[in-house]
């Protein structure tokens, strides 16, 4: 934020010297909070708006979508403004708006794939360069380096016992599922090439879906440990969090918790 230009009449009185400098501090003392606050909004909206946004995409009704009513929920409790929610949550009505996904390739043996929504996947493909320059990474081919799975959540039977959940699981053709007893839910993760037998038995079961998300897990995960490269990485992460077209990053980093501690 570009400090504003003030024009003070030069007078040889100290009083008015010492208010003058005195007006200033207060003007950068305003400005840091104001500063802080806003950083603080922007970060709470990059957290919030992708997801509703995702969570909308199938289904945009409060009423009949529980997962997007209790986001909406959470974020109107974190203070995400009702309008920029709002929007979240019709903008799939713009024929415009699109998904679309980029690989990039960085220091160390790092590997990713950005997903974005965007009405203007140029811009957002710019924006996105502009900050690979920054850290010395580029856009690259690197789909084939990673497996494609879906998280499915799917509402249980009431009364629904261990056992019975266990067989869902064998009959869906997944071992690797996690249960809500709270929610009464299951979310299932399966190989996105299985899905049509997966939503076969779904069906058969008679369960109902809530919502999915698909992941890219890396075939092989990197160790990073050049301090020079673990710093870029983070610095293109934390980059890649406040752009607010980016819904999700899936990278290859097995340590990136040990230096985020490290540079954050």
């Amino acid at each position: 934020m570009m400090a504003q230009s003030i024009k003070l009449k030069m007078l040889p009185s100290v009083i008015n010297s010492y208010r003058r400098f005195a007006g200033h501090a207060h003007w950068q003392n305003v400005a840091k909070i104001k500063g802080a606050n806003d950083a603080k909004k922007s970060k709470i909206m990059t957290i919030w708006i992708p997801r509703i946004r995702t969570e909308a995409k199938n289904d945009s009704n409060l009423d009949s979508n529980r997962s997007l009513k209790r986001l909406v929920d959470q974020a109107k409790a974190e203070g995400v403004p009702a309008l920029a929610i709002k929007k979240a949550i019709t903008c799939w009505e713009n024929q415009d708006f699109k998904e679309c996904q980029f690989g990039v390739k960085g220091k160390g043996g790092f590997i990713a794939l950005i997903d974005c929504a965007t009405s203007s996947k140029k811009k957002t493909e710019n924006d996105i360069q502009s900050l690979m320059r920054r850290h010395g990474f580029s856009f690259a081919s690197v789909n084939f380096q990673f497996t494609a799975v879906k998280d499915v959540l799917c509402q249980l039977p009431s009364n629904v016992s261990e056992d019975d959940i266990e067989e869902m699981a064998l009959q869906c053709g997944t071992e690797d599922y996690v249960v809500d007893k709270d929610a009464n839910t299951i979310e299932f993760t399966i190989d996105a090439v299985d899905q049509k037998e997966f939503y076969e038995e779904v069906k058969t079961l008679g369960l109902h879906e809530v919502s999915s998300t698909a992941r890219f897990i890396p075939q092989e995960e990197a160790n990073i440990t050049e301090s020079d490269h673990q710093k870029r990485i983070c610095g293109f992460l934390n980059n890649m969090d406040k752009l607010e077209e980016v819904e999700n990053v899936h990278h290859n980093v097995a340590n990136l918790q040990e230096f985020i501690d490290k540079f954050s």
